[in-house]
């Protein structure tokens, strides 16, 4: 059963984190610090890819016209959360060149796995995971109405030599 919210509880707890206010099918309630809006032509069939092929489940969803949702809120982690509305027209849109970068520490690999297993929609495509020289291990995802994804971790076996140099880098920049 959902708790009851109080929306005059503080919005942030005392480290500054957004304040739990319940929860809603199966999902923490919280304001969200940050989320993406997403328009994509067949709302629905979206979020059902982003569910098969990323792990996002769906929080809430709103009915619209014809059956079809007039929005779709999916989340993966906590602060990973997509709201995903229709487009305006039927035209195809591309999408801004905007990337969103998710937290994927520690499980880079499997997500690259899972979303390979499912077909590609649409635009859909995987391009990793790949070791960057910064020491992250990112998995490149293009969503079926083509927004780009990337999901990053950190390398398990990072290069120790580029440790040294970002440290190096690090330490002239830091102000005394």
């Amino acid at each position: 059963m959902a708790q009851q919210q109080d929306w005059n509880a503080p919005a942030t707890d005392a480290r500054g984190e957004p304040a739990t206010l319940g929860e809603f099918n199966k999902h923490e309630i919280y304001p969200m610090p940050i989320f993406a809006t997403l328009s994509v032509a067949d709302v629905a069939g979206v979020a059902a890819w982003y569910e098969a092929a990323l792990g996002f489940s769906t929080m809430f969803q709103m009915p619209g016209p014809n059956g079809q949702p007039s929005l779709v809120h999916v989340r993966r982690r906590k602060y990973q959360d997509l709201l995903l509305t229709p487009s305006r027209s039927d035209a195809a849109q591309a999408p801004a060149s905007l990337t969103l970068s998710f937290n994927a520490d520690g499980e880079i690999d499997q997500l690259a796995d899972r979303a390979r297993a499912v077909a590609a929609v649409g635009r859909s495509s995987v391009s990793g995971p790949h070791d960057t020289p910064w020491n992250t291990r990112d998995l490149q995802v293009t969503d079926p109405a083509g927004h780009q994804l990337v999901f990053t971790g950190r390398q398990a076996n990072p290069d120790p030599e580029q440790l040294a140099r970002w440290k190096a880098t690090f330490d002239a920049a830091r102000k005394e």
